[in-house]
């Protein structure tokens, strides 16, 4: 029997390495095109400049649910298995299909209308194709589906329902009366049985494959975290091949497993990122939806059919994390939205994200928080991969050990194992901007650290993020003294260092840190908002000034008026000073008519309006409107055709005017 399982454990693996690699040949463009912005995409910069990223195929689901449905069938006949046993292994294979398809359809919306499915209607579909599977094995095994077993009965609201009834039968033997006693289930426990199977095969089920799809982020992440889960449960599942269904259970254990194994080399973690082009991607494809929503369900579907369903937090503990962490964050993000009440935003009328609210991580699921943090994304696989081996070990740990006691052991060690790795986050969220290197009392650099601004018996509680340019020789006041080696968050440390960078004039460097803060974060800050905008013209001026002035630009110089504005709206540069702006009528007149002793001609002008100066553009030359009618006829005439007065008429007419006025 153990010769027979690692071939079919070698057979799946073989066919998911093939079948990878054909998906990827023949389904090249069969790519996602869906944008989700976040911070939690390292790889799209604040400031709406996006970096396109070079999306991989999502053919890998597809190609291990087809191997692992195949060799599974085949391993059927070549185990030579009952109708029971058959049973078992179609529903199995049939869990895989159902929550494969539903992660295909989001996969398939997702390449050709760039948008998934909601998460209504995902959570929807794997947990209808849950409930399905739970119905499917509660009516065509009754012998198991329908017997609760003993976690279940142990709990006090169950007790009285699930436990059987005993009855007394008084039967008549000669001259005695014999008393028969049989165990017996009433209607009542049979159908809160079956209602408590539907719902806990719903949530078990639909919980554990979203995990696994939050958990597929980067690179390999998913698929190695799915395979030492998958061989956790083989383990435990190997107690039960003296049953029927234990045969059936390893077989799918190892299928996973194998399938998983064969699509690593076509997912293998890298350092690469979007905006490092130094490190290659070795990744070539990616599972997508249809991958992870069928290995994270055909997990939990083994754990309910072995009764190891308590095991599955123990054993898929990352998954847990992953998935507890993007549940919390989005229901601390509602309740923060409806009862929160930031003080240090109250006075501001701009929209809060939720970035600013005191949540757990910088980013959900937990992996993108230590991307965000800067981490190294092949070490952050690795770390995940550990992580994973640990939980899958202890919990393969629970069901080998004989007494309760070293299994409450177990448990609390997974327990404080899952505590440390939640708490992390809340230590290595808060940022705080420092001097480097910290210990010298020589000149240092400004630089911007993670976590406490301590250290324990050598062991330190923070890490060098990056060290900027300026020196420690801007810090003016003691409150900024002060603010040094504070925690607090990266948006308020990015506009520290920016604010430090534009001090000492190194502008392009303040402009790094202001931009990598995001909009919504920024407007929060108007002050951050003014001296970007100060800097994005500057260092525009500069560019401008240092540039070539191009030949065309030189002799065809652009008009100051482009002929769209009226003439009527045009200053008039001969326009008479009003005595209102000298304050002195007399002198005003006397400064208008005679300069130096010299009598001057006065041409009379006044502003034209919209339709004559229309009218006059058309016919090529100005019409003057008339004057005021305190003004002589006479002096209409003084003027030619072409709007010159005449000298000799002009001179007795201002005379007579003035003297008359006087």
């Amino acid at each position: 029997m153990i010769i027979w399982l690692l071939l079919i454990f070698a057979a799946c693996t073989v066919v998911s390495v093939l079948l990878c690699g054909l998906a990827r040949v023949l389904f090249p463009k069969f790519r996602s095109g869906e944008h989700k912005p976040g911070t939690h995409r390292t790889d799209l910069p604040a400031g709406g400049r996006d970096i396109r990223t070079f999306e991989l195929p999502l053919v890998g689901g597809p190609a291990m649910m087809l191997a692992i449905i195949g060799v599974g069938l085949a391993a059927g006949y070549l185990l030579n298995l009952d109708q029971e046993q058959w049973t078992f292994l179609l529903i199995g294979l049939g869990a895989a299909f159902g929550f494969g398809l539903v992660g295909f359809l989001d996969d398939w919306n997702k390449v050709h209308s760039n948008e998934g499915l909601s998460e209504i209607a995902k959570f929807g579909g794997v947990f209808s194709v849950s409930v399905v599977v739970a119905a499917l094995y509660f009516f065509l095994l009754p012998l198991s589906g329908q017997e609760p077993y003993q976690f279940w009965t142990d709990l006090p609201i169950f007790t009285t329902l699930f436990n059987n009834h005993a009855f007394l039968t008084a039967v008549h033997h000669g001259h005695d009366i014999v008393y028969l006693v049989s165990l017996t289930r009433g209607p009542i426990s049979y159908f809160v049985w079956l209602i408590f199977i539907l719902l806990m095969t719903g949530v078990f089920g639909s919980l554990t494959s979203l995990s696994v799809d939050f958990s597929d982020g980067l690179d390999g992440l998913a698929g190695g975290l799915v395979f030492s889960a998958a061989l956790a449960f083989g383990v435990v599942v190997a107690g039960l091949l003296n049953k029927p269904e234990g045969i059936v259970l390893e077989v799918l254990a190892l299928l996973i497993a194998a399938g998983t194994l064969g699509y690593l080399p076509w997912n293998w973690p890298s350092a690469w990122a979007a905006r490092k082009s130094l490190a290659p991607r070795r990744a070539k494809i990616i599972m997508g939806d249809c991958g992870s929503l069928g290995l994270g369900g055909m997990i939990a579907i083994i754990a309910i059919l072995s009764r190891n369903e308590t095991l599955l937090l123990i054993i898929g503990g990352a998954f847990v994390l992953e998935g507890l962490s993007a549940l919390m964050t989005r229901l601390l993000t509602r309740f923060y939205r409806k009862s929160l009440k930031t003080l240090r935003f109250t006075t501001s009328d701009k929209f809060v994200p939720h970035t600013e609210f005191p949540l757990p991580f910088l980013a959900a699921p937990l992996h993108h928080h230590f991307d965000l943090l800067g981490w190294d994304r092949r070490r952050l696989v690795y770390s995940a991969w550990a992580l994973g081996a640990c939980f899958a070990f202890l919990g393969a740990s629970v069901s080998l050990v004989e007494w309760s006691w070293e299994r409450y052991i177990i448990r609390g060690l997974a327990l404080i194992l899952a505590v440390i790795i939640w708490s992390s986050g809340s230590w290595s969220k808060c940022y705080f901007v420092g001097k480097h290197p910290a210990g010298s009392k020589r000149k240092r650099r400004l630089a911007l650290y993670y976590g406490y601004p301590y250290e324990i018996m050598g062991v330190k509680l923070y890490h060098l993020v990056e060290i900027i340019e300026a020196s420690e020789d801007v810090i003016e006041t003691p409150a900024e003294e002060a603010a040094l080696w504070q925690r607090m968050s990266i948006f308020d440390a990015r506009a520290m260092l920016g604010l430090y960078c534009y001090r000492a004039n190194y502008e392009p460097a303040a402009l790094a840190q202001w931009t990598r803060i995001p909009e919504r974060n920024r407007v929060l800050r108007p002050e951050i908002v003014h001296l970007l905008a100060e800097v994005d013209n500057r260092l525009a001026i500069e560019k401008q000034e240092t540039q070539p002035m191009k030949r065309d630009e030189i002799m065809h110089q652009q008009a100051i008026f482009n002929g769209k504005v009226p003439l009527a709206d045009l200053p008039n540069p001969y326009e008479p000073v009003s005595h209102l702006e000298i304050g002195n009528e007399e002198e005003s007149e006397e400064e208008d008519w005679i300069e130096n002793g010299n009598e001057k001609e006065r041409i009379a002008t006044s502003i034209l309006s919209n339709n004559e100066a229309t009218n006059g553009a058309h016919n090529g030359h100005h019409n003057h409107s008339s004057m005021n009618e305190e003004q002589p006829a006479e002096m209409l005439s003084s003027f030619s055709a072409n709007g010159k007065a005449s000298t000799s008429s002009s001179n007795w007419i201002s005379r007579l005017l003035r003297s008359s006025s006087k």
